[in-house]
C-alpha cells in the first residue's frame, strides 16, 4: 500500500458514527484518496452538495436523529443535488429486503452492506469511479438535458471499437433518453432491435413503456408477463400493471398489484399514494388506513413531510371506524385521529389549519354519535371559497353529507368536479371523486343512517326499497358484516325476487365471504345460523 498512487477525486463520506467514519478514511487513504471531506448529519451533507461537486458519495443508512440514509439519498436525487457524473455508493447494516428494494428503486451505484472488506469497497469504488470518468462529457449533457447532443457523442462512442466495454450501458442510456424525449416511434425500433440481440430487462421495460405511451395495452400486458419474474424488473412491472388494469376499469387488481408493490418497497411514496386512491375507490378503507400510516411513517423528516400526510392519516381513520362495527377498533381508530392531530399541530403549528382540523373534529363526533355538536362546529364555516386543497375540499363535503346538509354537500361536490376539469387532477383522483359524489348523491345520508333506515323498511315489508337501501349501504361499506347480514337476509326472506337470479347468487355469495371473515356479534351470530338452516323472515335488530 506504501506505492499507492495519489487520487484528487473529491469524495463525501455521510456517517453518523465516528468508528465508522474513521474505518471509511482510513481505506480511502490507503488507496490513494486524499480529498475526502465527512458529514455526521443529513443537514450537513445536504448543505456541501449544495456548495460543492463531489465525484464519489458515501451515503451511510444510519444517521443521526432525523432523516435517516434513504431519505437523504431521495433528496439529493430529486433535488438535482447527486449529478450524473457523481458516483452514489450507498452502505448498510441493515439489510431488511424491503429497504434494499426501497433503496435500489433509487439506483445507486452500488449496494454496500456492512461489513465489508476493504478489497470489496477498493472494487466497487474503482469500478464506478473509472465508469463516471470515462462518461463524464456524455453525462454533462444529460445534467443539462442536451438529450440531440448526448445521442450524437453516444453514437460516436458505439462506432468506437475501442469502446466497447461500456457499449451496454451506453445503450441503455440511449433508451432512457428517447423516452426522456417521447420519441416513443424511434425508442420502440430500438428497444425491439436490443430485444433482438439479447432479452435486455431494461430493453422490455423501455419498449412497455412505448407500448402505454402509443396506447397499445394489450401489447404492453404481454411484455409484463416475463417481467415479473425477474427481480429487477419486478416493481416496474406491477406498478405498470396496476395502471393498465385501472385504464380497465379493474380497480381491485389494480389495487393487488400496487399492495404487492409496496410490501416490496414501501417507502416511495408516490406508490403509497397511488394505493392510498386506488384503496378508496374499491371502498377498501383497511388499506386505506394502513397506506396513509405508512406515508406517515416513511415521510417523517423526509423532504416530502407534509400537513397533509397527518390530515389524511386523521381521515383514513375516520373513513375506516365509520366502516367498522368493532368496538375497540373505533376507540383505537379515534384515538389515531387525536394522535395524528396532535402530531399536526407539534410539526406543523404555524401553518393555519385551523379549518382542516375542525371538520375533523366535526366527522369525529359524528363517528361518536354526537352529531347535534358536530353541526355546531360546521355551522360557521364559509361555503363559498375557492379550493386549495381537493382533499380539504372533500373531507368537508363528507362532511357536511354525513350530517345531513345533503345540498350544502352537493353544492361543494360541483365546486370540486368543476375545478378537476380546470386543473386535470390525478386520473384515480378524479375518479374515486366522481364516484364518490355520486354514491352521496344516492344516499341522501350517512351510511350508517341508510342502513337503520333499510331496517325499518325490512321490518315494515318494503322489500325493493330495502334491498335497494341495503344494496347500496354495501356498496359503500362492503367489508362491513352487519350490513352484509342485513342485505344477505333481505334477499333469501323476501316473498318476492328483488333482482336477477344471477345478481342474486353473486350478492349472496359476496355477503356471505364478508360474514365468514368477520367476528359476529351473538345476536348477528344467532340471525345467521337461522338463516342458514331455515331461510325464513327473521327479526332484524340493525
Amino acid at each position: 500500500m506504501e506505492h499507492v498512487p495519489k487520487r484528487d477525486e473529491r469524495i463525501l463520506i455521510i456517517d453518523e458514527q465516528q468508528l465508522s467514519q474513521s474505518y471509511l478514511r482510513y481505506t480511502l487513504e490507503q488507496l490513494g484518496y486524499q480529498n475526502i471531506t465527512i458529514a455526521d448529519r443529513a443537514q450537513l451533507a445536504l448543505n456541501l452538495c449544495r456548495n460543492n461537486l463531489f465525484d464519489l458519495i458515501i451515503c451511510s443508512f444510519n444517521q443521526a436523529e432525523g432523516k435517516d440514509g434513504f431519505q437523504l439519498f431521495a433528496e439529493l436525487k430529486f433535488s438535482g443535488l447527486q449529478k450524473h457524473a457523481t458516483a452514489l455508493i450507498f452502505i448498510s447494516a441493515e439489510t431488511d429486503p424491503t429497504l434494499v428494494h426501497s433503496v435500489i428503486e433509487l439506483q445507486p451505484d452500488e449496494f454496500l452492506a456492512k461489513p465489508f472488506a476493504i478489497k470489496d469497497l477498493q472494487l466497487r469504488i474503482e469500478r464506478v469511479l473509472k465508469r463516471k470518468q470515462q462518461l463524464r462529457p456524455l453525462y454533462q449533457l444529460l445534467d443539462n438535458q442536451q438529450y440531440p447532443s448526448a445521442l450524437r457523442h453516444i453514437d460516436e462512442q458505439l462506432s468506437d471499437a475501442s469502446q466497447h466495454k461500456w457499449f451496454p450501458l451506453l445503450l441503455k442510456l440511449k433508451g432512457d433518453i428517447l423516452l426522456a424525449q417521447q420519441d416513443y416511434e424511434d425508442a420502440e425500433h430500438f428497444f425491439l432491435a436490443m430485444l433482438s440481440i439479447q432479452p435486455f430487462s431494461w430493453a422490455r421495460m423501455g419498449l412497455v413503456r412505448c407500448y402505454v405511451q402509443q396506447g397499445r395495452e394489450q401489447q404492453a400486458f404481454n411484455e409484463l408477463e416475463p417481467l415479473l419474474l425477474r427481480t429487477e424488473s419486478r416493481l416496474f412491472a406491477l406498478d405498470l400493471l396496476s395502471e393498465l388494469e385501472f385504464k380497465q376499469q379493474r380497480y381491485q387488481q389494480a389495487q393487488q398489484h400496487l399492495i404487492d408493490a409496496a410490501e416490496l418497497a414501501p417507502r416511495n411514496l408516490l406508490r403509497q399514494q397511488k394505493l392510498l386512491q386506488l384503496s378508496r375507490l374499491n371502498h377498501d378503507y383497511e388499506t386505506q388506513y394502513r397506506a396513509a400510516k405508512d406515508m406517515v411513517k416513511y415521510a417523517r423528516y423526509s423532504m416530502f413531510e407534509q400537513p397533509d400526510l397527518y390530515l389524511n392519516l386523521a381521515r383514513a381513520s375516520i373513513d375506516y371506524a365509520l366502516a367498522s362495527e368493532d368496538e375497540e377498533q373505533q376507540s383505537r381508530l379515534n384515538r389515531q385521529v387525536t394522535l395524528s392531530l396532535q402530531a399536526l399541530q407539534k410539526q406543523f403549528g404555524k401553518q393555519d389549519l385551523s379549518e382542516q382540523q375542525l371538520i375533523l373534529q366535526a366527522r369525529l363526533l359524528y363517528l361518536q354519535d354526537h352529531k347535534d355538536k358536530a353541526k355546531a362546529l360546521l355551522r360557521d364555516l364559509k361555503n363559498d371559497q375557492p379550493i386549495s386543497s381537493l382533499e380539504d375540499a372533500l373531507d368537508k363535503a363528507k362532511a357536511l353529507h354525513e350530517l345531513g346538509l345533503a345540498d350544502a354537500a352537493e353544492q361543494l361536490f360541483q365546486q370540486i368536479s368543476d375545478y378537476c376539469k380546470q386543473q386535470q387532477a390525478d386520473p384515480v383522483l378524479t375518479a374515486y371523486l366522481q364516484q364518490e359524489r355520486a354514491e352521496r348523491v344516492q344516499m341522501k345520508q350517512g351510511p350508517r343512517e341508510l342502513n337503520n333506515s333499510a331496517v325499518q323498511l325490512y321490518q315494515r315489508g318494503h322489500w325493493e326499497q330495502a334491498f335497494e337501501a341495503f344494496n347500496l349501504a354495501h356498496k359503500v361499506m362492503p367489508k362491513n358484516a352487519g350490513i352484509a347480514l342485513n342485505l344477505l337476509q333481505t334477499l333469501l326472506t323476501s316473498p318476492r325476487p328483488l333482482c336477477g337470479v344471477q345478481e342474486k347468487l353473486q350478492l349472496q355469495q359476496q355477503c356471505e365471504q364478508v360474514i365468514a371473515a368477520a367476528s359476529l356479534k351473538p345476536e348477528q351470530q344467532r340471525r345467521y345460523e337461522q338463516l342458514k338452516s331455515k331461510q325464513q323472515p327473521l327479526q332484524m335488530n340493525g
